[in-house]
């Protein structure tokens, strides 16, 4: 988690600090440092604001033409370490006779899984572009990428 939060406050600050945004990369670090900080000192609720803060934050990055490679990794690290922080949370919760190791190894596979396929599908996205495509074959391309993701969720469901 703590690798997640870091990674991703990194990534987003120097997308910024490349583009000569100083103040706006230390601001983001910052918010990195304080949400470290907050889940230390146990305060569970500030995961989901960070998280919101560094969606927004790698968003509006996007939309001023920033290096969309930081940024999604900036993203990915957020949705990581939000992840991450509510199942710690709620592993405290756990009997003393649950595998815990065991459910951490599962979680972790399941996260890192969605996280290579998501980052990856997020820069195959970037790579290829098609400048004509019919209605129709997009139509079925999404239909076929939402049964695909709802064929995979289900099956990490099973473990």
């Amino acid at each position: 988690m703590v690798l997640s939060i870091i990674v991703g406050s990194v990534s987003l600050a120097y997308g910024y600090f490349e583009a000569g945004l100083d103040a706006p990369a230390r601001w983001v670090v910052s918010m990195g440092m304080i949400w470290l900080l907050a889940h230390w000192r146990k305060l569970y609720w500030f995961s989901s604001f960070a998280f919101f803060l560094m969606l927004f934050t790698a968003a509006y990055g996007v939309w001023m033409e920033l290096p969309t490679a930081w940024m999604l990794l900036g993203a990915l690290g957020g949705l990581l370490g939000w992840d991450l922080s509510d199942f710690a949370r709620r592993l405290q919760y756990a009997a003393p006779t649950d595998d815990i190791q065991g459910l951490e190894r599962r979680h972790l596979a399941r996260a890192g899984i969605v996280a290579l396929l998501g980052g990856g599908l997020a820069y195959l996205s970037l790579v290829i572009q098609v400048r004509r495509l019919a209605f129709e074959a997009a139509v079925g391309l999404i239909l076929l990428a939402a049964w695909g993701v709802t064929r995979l969720v289900m099956r990490l469901r099973k473990y």
